[in-house]
């Protein structure tokens, strides 16, 4: 580790230090993981930038300094020979860490084990056994799932407890990954400031993770940026990079090496194939300069902006791809038509936006180069809007108390409780569902679903 890496995680220990005792005192039941991990993490372990040879595990140690290593083997072979164990890494107390597993098999079920004793320990003991599927290289049926607007504070134990139970019934599915499209925590400053302070990034990743739960275990993890994280393009930049620096330590993002689709180099946008489904994760909050807070004055609902480096990108994206599908991921349109002027110029309305400011680029992009769908967040409910044969489709809240209707969103249809969206990915056809968990249904209720079919001529 050099002095740099060193220096940020004694900074990054001695705040998740700090912070403990707060969200113990606001949130006494949700500092810690329950299970055998308690004691050697404080979080359960968390899957990223999963490709076609390897993963990033990312571990948070608890109050102790760790000793751990992980076992994986390729569900194609099985047997007790057939398991191999990484070099052994330590970890100090509160402090987060990545380990990247290598020489894996593209399309393949990982079965792994993790194990771990305290520094001061001579045995290794089981922590968690979970397994993940590596990135697919060839066409084939698949499942995602998409959450947004979890907007995780110590301060609404109810938003945690929701995230919990979506995120359990997302389990009980196996998607192959999960995509979280924005506010996925917040800042504590009103209606999407920026991060105020440098300890509260990682006490809000944190929680966040909480209440993800056992899910990023085996389910790798992409995020969104949304509003809400603290990183918008109109934040002062001390307050922008302590934002940054919080998520790129704690939800290990792709970045622009990760994929030969590349993306930015701070992991707010980036693209990947999976099987023959394009995905291209996009950040409009980030590179808009104008205020954007709701009710500001300066923001207009046209000005919104990718900004010319990241529209570049998605044009030589959409443009050089051949995969049968393509969909695209932003925490809003680049533009609003809301049900007022106010959630207009604050991003709102979706596809009723497909021909406002930089998105009427965007939408005639879509239609170019047969994009399929938009999956976005930030109104809170779910709805799907058809626009020149294109779905901008809204995935639902799942954790966020507001529930946008008419008045804001100008959405005639809509489906308000909170909930996440799941896509089952075939050769001719791609369905989408939301999903209400359900107590006596561990795999949820599906309240409303539609089906793409691929075009034969393409």
């Amino acid at each position: 580790m050099n002095q740099s890496n060193r220096k940020r995680s004694i900074w990054l220990s001695k705040s998740i230090c700090k912070l403990t005792l707060f969200s113990l005192i606001i949130c006494p039941d949700i500092a810690f993981p329950e299970g055998n991990a308690s004691s050697f993490l404080r979080v359960p372990p968390f899957l990223g930038r999963p490709t076609q040879s390897s993963i990033t595990l990312n571990l948070v140690a608890g109050d102790q300094p760790i000793v751990c290593s992980v076992k994986l083997k390729s569900a194609r072979k099985p047997g007790m020979d057939s398991w191999r164990q990484t070099q052994k890494y330590s970890l100090d107390a509160s402090s987060p860490a990545e380990i990247l597993l290598q020489s894996l098999l593209p399309g393949t079920l990982y079965p792994y084990q993790l194990h771990a004793r305290f520094r001061e320990g001579v045995t290794l003991q089981m922590v968690t056994t979970q397994a993940f599927m590596t990135q697919r290289s060839e066409p084939s049926p698949f499942s995602f799932a998409i959450i947004s607007d979890s907007h995780i504070t110590p301060f609404h134990r109810n938003r945690l407890e929701t995230l919990s139970r979506i995120s359990s019934s997302v389990l009980t599915r196996k998607p192959e990954f999960l995509l979280m499209l924005g506010d996925n925590i917040q800042t504590f400053t009103s209606h999407g400031g920026p991060m105020s302070d440098p300890r509260y990034g990682p006490l809000l990743y944190l929680l966040l993770r909480r209440g993800l739960g056992n899910l990023p275990s085996s389910v790798p993890v992409f995020m969104v940026n949304g509003n809400w994280e603290g990183e918008n393009g109109w934040h002062p930049a001390r307050e922008r990079e302590w934002a940054r620096l919080a998520r790129k330590t704690f939800i290990p993002n792709p970045d622009a090496t990760t994929y030969p689709e590349g993306g930015s180099g701070n992991g707010d946008y980036y693209g990947f194939t999976w099987g023959d489904v394009l995905c291209l994760i996009l950040n409009v909050t980030g590179y808009t300069p104008s205020d954007h807070a709701l009710n500001s004055p300066t923001g207009r609902k046209d000005d919104w902006t990718l900004g010319d480096k990241q529209k570049a990108w998605l044009f030589q994206q959409l443009s050089e791809s051949n995969a049968r599908w393509k969909l695209l991921f932003i925490h809003h349109t680049a533009g609003g038509n809301g049900g007022d002027e106010i959630n207009s110029r604050y991003g709102r309305g979706g596809g009723r936006a497909a021909n406002i400011g930089e998105q009427a680029l965007i939408h005639r992009w879509m239609q170019q180069f047969g994009v399929q769908a938009l999956f976005y967040g930030h109104d809170h409910v779910f709805t799907d809007t058809i626009v020149d044969g294109i779905h901008y489709t809204c995935v639902g809240s799942a954790g966020a108390p507001w529930k946008f209707g008419r008045a804001e969103t100008g959405y005639d249809t809509y489906w308000t409780p909170s909930g996440y969206t799941w896509v089952d990915v075939d050769a001719g056809s791609l369905t989408v569902s939301f999903i209400r968990p359900d107590e006596r249904i561990a795999e949820g209720v599906v309240l409303h679903s539609y089906v793409m079919e691929q075009s034969k001529e393409r």
